[in-house]
């Protein structure tokens, strides 16, 4: 049976602990100013897309889920990080011209064309396409009709699961939110034979185990890295072998929403225990990525693909950024003070995730807030994913509830002192 050990103090549920999906939907007036926002973003820039021009789509949805939480008398201050993304996108280089016009009587087929598109790098084409699709279908037919591709391509980052995943949920009646999906699929296209595949050769003679977390809690090296981007990194765990070595069996039988509690506890102990260097960008994708992708697993004709992908995000962050063992049984000591606000803001990330840890369960809602309110006027398109997924997944999973909130006060206080040692 696949373990996910827990301390006594981490299986109290904390139903309290919601993520934005619990706090309602986004006023009228937020949804308003998104979508103008995403309206400018929407717009395709002709050079390869650097960090932020990438991120832009999925920052706009993250901020945008978060604003119910936000603290009242900061709405405003979280409001104009939106307004000023918009701006910052605008100025970040020249936009291509207006997708030419593609007309389709089957979405079967216009989906067809944009997977050879993007196989073959043609850009305009798989921008012309993306278009037809973003103005017919609904946000959530989007996820249904592209998942099976994207969720293998590592193209963009490996980010399209994160876009697919976030923009029914978060503004699903925006058109204009819908047609960021010309800048993704531009990327794309990019780096079209980019993707995982070792699961479309499983052997047939591998029986299925259910020991997933122990094989992720420290496992070997791949081999030699000079850089940390996602492409090189899950490639090597492909190529080295070691993804089908250590992810075949374990996976075969892992139902998505199991794989997502699974991983999501791996990815959050990473956090907490491993080397904090890799905190804002290697530890925060551990959870992001994969939880986008088992999120809109149940979306697809073959949600086992997702699983595997996902697991393979993991292996390859642990395997490549990791220094230490994991230990499932870990918590923090508690803190000295009774009221865990203080520490989030001024505390060191070992002393901000004690508190989060250990909140009282009347004082989770102020917590939330708190690390909502923090990333929401924060500068970080990572510290602001994720919040987002932190809080989603202790919605998800009630049990680990007080590790994913200690995982979000972790690299919230990480931002701080980063922050604070810049302006020092």
């Amino acid at each position: 049976m696949e373990t996910t050990h827990s301390s006594a103090r981490e299986a109290r549920p904390l139903a309290s602990a919601a993520g934005p999906d619990g706090a309602g939907p986004v006023a009228d007036d937020d949804a308003r100013l998104c979508d103008a926002v995403a309206a400018r973003i929407a717009r395709p820039k002709r050079a390869a897309a650097d960090s932020f021009v990438l991120h832009a789509p999925l920052e706009l949805l993250a901020r945008a889920a978060l604003l119910p939480l936000v603290r009242r008398t900061a709405l405003d201050g979280a409001r104009a990080r939106i307004a000023a993304l918009g701006d910052a996108y605008a100025a970040a280089g020249d936009e291509v011209e207006p997708a030419g016009e593609r007309k389709y009587d089957d979405a079967g087929r216009a989906v067809a064309d944009l997977g050879r598109a993007i196989d073959t790098g043609a850009l305009d084409d798989a921008d012309a396409i993306a278009t037809w699709l973003a103005a017919t279908l609904a946000p959530d037919a989007l996820v249904r009709a592209l998942g099976d591709d994207l969720v293998p391509r590592l193209g963009a980052a490996a980010h399209g699961a994160i876009f697919l995943h976030e923009l029914p949920r978060v503004l699903p009646r925006s058109p204009a939110a819908a047609r960021m999906l010309r800048g993704l699929v531009r990327e794309l296209a990019r780096e079209g034979t980019c993707r995982l595949a070792w699961f479309r050769a499983r052997r047939p003679d591998v029986a299925p185990a259910s020991d997933l977390v122990a094989r992720l809690l420290a496992p070997p090296s791949p081999g030699s890295l000079d850089t940390s981007f996602i492409y090189p990194t899950m490639h090597l765990v492909e190529t080295s072998g070691l993804a089908s070595e250590l992810l075949d069996a374990a996976t075969r039988a892992l139902e998505p929403s199991r794989a997502s509690r699974v991983l999501g506890r791996v990815a959050a102990w990473s956090m907490l225990q491993d080397d904090p260097a890799h905190a804002p960008y290697g530890w925060s994708h551990t959870l992001t990525m994969p939880r986008a992708t088992l999120g809109i697993a149940r979306s697809l004709r073959a949600p086992a693909d997702a699983v595997a992908v996902a697991a393979t995000y993991v292996l390859g962050f642990r395997a490549t950024l990791g220094r230490v063992r994991l230990d499932p049984a870990w918590a923090p000591a508690p803190p000295a003070a009774r009221d865990p606000l203080p520490a989030l803001d001024g505390a060191s990330p070992a002393e901000a995730a004690a508190a989060a840890w250990h909140a009282r369960p009347d004082d989770v809602p102020r917590v939330v807030e708190a690390l909502a309110t923090r990333a929401s006027l924060h500068h970080d398109a990572h510290l602001v994913k994720y919040t987002r997924a932190c809080l989603d997944a202790g919605r998800a999973d009630p049990e680990a509830g007080r590790l994913y909130l200690a995982a979000a006060a972790s690299l919230s206080a990480w931002w701080r002192a980063a922050d604070g040692a810049e302006g020092g």
